[in-house]
């Protein structure tokens, strides 16, 4: 559906003979806008039906901050990345309803599984994908932004908590929990792919 949109879209936009040439450029661009614009969408009637709305948000963008430059596992299609990322939202917006609570040591072992998943990412991120390889130089700068980011998200966590926001902070531990997973589970299909 969003891919037919893009090419309509695009196709308006190239009606000057001057800006056929850029047909495809037009229709990738609006293919990536309308696509985020939907997974916001999605993240934003999740939040509501959990009455977590800024809590989802959170989430999504401290997951989205990391994986831009963290990179990760790719589904294969766009509707299965849709699907996925759908079913974990759902899961995670479930924990954090339904297990989100003050007692301080799940909160001391969530901050440690956090600091250990920071530290994953600091060693293994960026990964590139078959569609957006990295040269050296991309990759030195692409893991310095993610090792800052997920740093940064790590103290705002931990800040958020002690300030008792501990739904909020629960959530930008899981975007980090959900970062690490996906770039753990690219690093081990690179593994297989390389025997």
């Amino acid at each position: 559906m969003i891919k037919l949109m893009s090419s309509k879209v695009a196709c308006f936009l190239c009606k000057d003979e001057e800006r056929k040439d850029n047909y495809e450029l037009y229709e990738y661009a609006v293919y990536i806008i309308l696509s985020s614009v939907f997974h916001i969408a999605t993240i934003i009637v999740l939040g509501l039906c959990f009455n977590l709305l800024v809590e989802s948000l959170v989430l999504y963008f401290s997951y989205i901050a990391i994986r831009k430059f963290a990179g990760g596992y790719h589904a294969k299609t766009p509707a299965r990345c849709y699907l996925c990322s759908l079913l974990i939202s759902i899961i995670i917006l479930s924990a954090i309803k339904l297990f989100c609570c003050t007692n301080i040591y799940i909160l001391t072992l969530l901050i440690v599984i956090e600091i250990l998943c920071v530290i994953l990412i600091s060693r293994i991120a960026p990964l590139d994908s078959d569609n957006n390889p990295l040269n050296s130089k991309e990759k030195k700068y692409y893991r310095k932004v993610s090792r800052v980011i997920s740093t940064a998200l790590l103290c705002i966590s931990i800040i958020t908590i002690r300030l008792n926001y501990i739904k909020v902070g629960v959530s930008i531990m899981l975007g980090i929990f959900m970062s690490a997973g996906v770039l753990l589970a690219r690093y081990v299909q690179n593994v297989i792919n390389r025997y």
